[in-house]
């Protein structure tokens, strides 16, 4: 009796504290999500240990001189070792002992210097392409290419030579945080690609970009290393004008009249191309994704999204979902073949206050191009205050193919209420990261800057019609499909308090994740909690925040059409799965409460599962696992 007491008075301790300090190694790890920028612990880096003729960089400082750019090109190395060996050096104005050095003369040759003599590491950049910028190659290029460790010796050298590229001060941009710079950064990228020239940044300056309607066309690199932008949003011309738009070389191309009929197992399109390129094909006849709830919606006209090489032959990881008995509408975007590369920045959003009504905003950064790396950018916002109109993203990726950002920090937006189709008090989903009809779209070691379980705010992401979405070492509030995807990938991750909500097909892979929300995974219930293929959850952890007893969330009441049939994943592997719980758990909920017997008879019911195996569950005591409440709709044994 006495035991059951104490079992209890622990269960319901557990459900009220979440033991952050026994979900990792780190015990601070409260703080760190309080601070936001908190990243996963789950990230590999490429390095155990940096080294000046064999000591530790534990023993080193990095000193710089009074001035913005020396201070950000010492933050700026900090950062690269950490990431490089999760070292934290610290910077000074002054020498104390062993040190990086950073030099005061800037050189007019365009040329960043790094060299070791007696013990000490000393850098200097130009006065063109700065300091930073120098930093960050070599960091790529050597200590981010290196394994094991990297000892820098006395005599070591590397040397980087900046050349055929333009400014945004050679086009009259002022940087001063209150001139408006926009005009000049939009003739600068013109200018830049039509001589094929990349585009750098001051890293000393803050340019303002005020409410103008005009969007910046990046069509090379772009450098932006530790320059600010603050981003007006108070006062718009245009919201839904993106204020950079990362383009394609090719414009897209309608093949409508080229594509006949096909079925989902088709391998060619029947037409060939002039080169790879995603298609989208469209079927305005047939409606899917017929939403149910607050959002009723009437449902969106059948859409997919595959790849597709010059000979019409499609790649088999982005294989149809759909059956096409009629296509209304088909359009090719070429797939560049380069990889364009955008660098740095640090972004500031004024939001807009506007009234909290469905009037998306832009105002960020949309991706268009194929074969793209967004790598090191920061964004944050400023001037939330009581209303709002909900944003779209700040990057977006749409109608693209094979793009990777990484070591991006984002921010959560502020939620704001309005009414809903239905007519009823709705939270207005607004993003900072967004994907729609992308296909091999890749997040790596992303973070965001408020706290991942703050409820305050609204989760960070949002993507419909993608495939082969992945989060690689990411520590963000959600993981979310709308509008179905194919194929999702979620490794060496944290998610916060929106958790992993999905709908779609194929595969979803979860692997050395934790997830702190109210559910592990939530198969959408406004979309009937579909997910026709596999489930694979690996080495995870999952802590609670409310009183859920169930790692899988599937609502659907069998009454309502959503344009396609509804499956719980057909196959479902857990192998190594730790909840932070006393007592019986449950892999799903009852799904539809009101299908308690076989004699139950359903208007559009859901497909359960074929095949589960669950190994190397744990949770705190000796808590049990059983597949589900509702052993009408579950006959499964565990």
């Amino acid at each position: 009796m006495f035991s059951r007491a104490i079992a209890a008075i622990l269960s319901v301790i557990s459900l009220f504290t979440v033991p952050f300090s026994q979900a990792f190694t780190k015990a601070e790890l409260k703080n760190e999500l309080k601070k936001g920028c908190y990243e996963s612990p789950y990230i590999v880096r490429p390095l155990e240990e940096i080294t000046v003729n064999g000591v530790s960089v534990d023993e080193y400082s990095v000193v710089f001189p009074d001035g913005v750019l020396y201070a950000k090109a010492a933050e700026t190395l900090c950062d690269e070792i950490y990431e490089a060996c999760g070292k934290k050096t610290a910077a000074a104005q002054v020498a104390d002992g062993k040190a990086f050095i950073i030099n005061k003369d800037l050189n007019d040759a365009n040329t960043f210097r790094l060299y070791v003599e007696k013990g000490n590491v000393y850098i200097s950049g130009s006065s063109g392409a700065g300091i930073s910028r120098g930093i960050t190659s070599f960091a790529d290029e050597v200590l981010l290419n290196s394994q094991g460790a990297f000892d820098f010796k006395d005599g070591y050298e590397y040397t980087k030579s900046f050349q055929n590229y333009v400014t945004y001060e050679d086009f009259g941009a002022v940087g001063d945080g209150k001139t408006d710079d926009l005009e000049a950064i939009v003739k600068t990228h013109e200018y830049a690609n039509a001589n094929e020239m990349s585009v750098f940044a001051d890293e000393a300056a803050e340019y303002y970009i005020g409410g103008s309607d005009k969007t910046a066309f990046i069509m090379t690199d772009t450098d932006w290393s530790t320059a600010h932008f603050i981003i007006d949003d108070t006062k718009v011309e245009n919201r839904s004008s993106w204020v950079f738009n990362i383009a394609p070389s090719q414009g897209a191309t309608n093949i409508t009249d080229k594509v006949s009929p096909l079925k989902s197992d088709a391998n060619n399109i029947g037409t060939s191309l002039g080169s790879k390129s995603l298609v989208i094909l469209t079927d305005s006849n047939v409606k899917r994704y017929i939403r149910k709830g607050a959002n009723q919606n009437s449902g969106s006209n059948q859409t997919d999204v595959i790849l597709v090489d010059e000979n019409g032959m499609i790649s088999p990881d982005t294989s149809l979902i759909w059956d096409f008995n009629a296509i209304t509408n088909a359009v090719a975007y070429p797939v560049d073949s380069e990889t364009l590369t955008v660098k740095g920045g640090r972004f500031t959003t004024l939001a807009n206050n506007a009234p909290s009504e469905y009037n998306y905003y832009a105002r960020g950064i949309q991706v268009r191009r194929s074969n793209t790396v967004i790598d090191g950018l920061y964004h944050d916002i400023k001037n939330e205050g009581k209303t709002g109109a909900p944003y779209s993203a700040f990057v977006s990726l749409s109608c693209c193919a094979d793009v990777t950002v990484k070591n991006c920090t984002f921010t959560g937006h502020k939620k704001y209420v309005t009414t809903g189709s239905a007519g009823t008090s709705v939270t207005m989903g607004t993003y900072d990261i967004g994907a729609a009809s992308a296909v091999n779209a890749r997040f790596i070691n992303c973070n965001q800057t408020n706290d991942i379980t703050d409820i305050g705010y609204w989760g960070i992401a949002g993507t419909n019609y993608c495939k082969n979405l992945v989060y690689d070492g990411c520590a963000l509030s959600r993981f979310d499909a709308h509008q179905g995807v194919f194929n999702a990938t979620v490794i060496n991750s944290v998610l916060g308090h929106h958790g992993i909500k999905l709908i779609g097909s194929g595969t979803a892979l979860i692997e050395n994740t934790t997830v702190l929300a109210e559910d592990f995974v939530d198969f959408r219930s406004d979309y009937g909690s579909t997910w026709n293929g596999e489930l694979i959850i690996r080495n995870c952890k999952f802590y609670p925040t409310g009183l859920s007893s169930h790692i899988v969330k599937a609502e659907n009441s069998e009454d309502h059409d959503f344009g396609y049939t509804c499956y719980l994943p057909r196959k479902i592997s857990v192998d190594g799965l730790y909840v932070h719980r006393i007592g019986r758990s449950y892999l799903f909920t009852k799904v539809n409460p009101k299908h308690s017997s076989d004699s139950y008879i359903a208007e559009y019911p859901v497909v359960t599962p074929e095949e589960i195996t669950v190994e190397n569950f744990s949770s705190l005591l000796s808590g049990k696992l059983d597949v589900s409440k509702n052993k009408a709709m579950f006959n499964f044994e565990l």
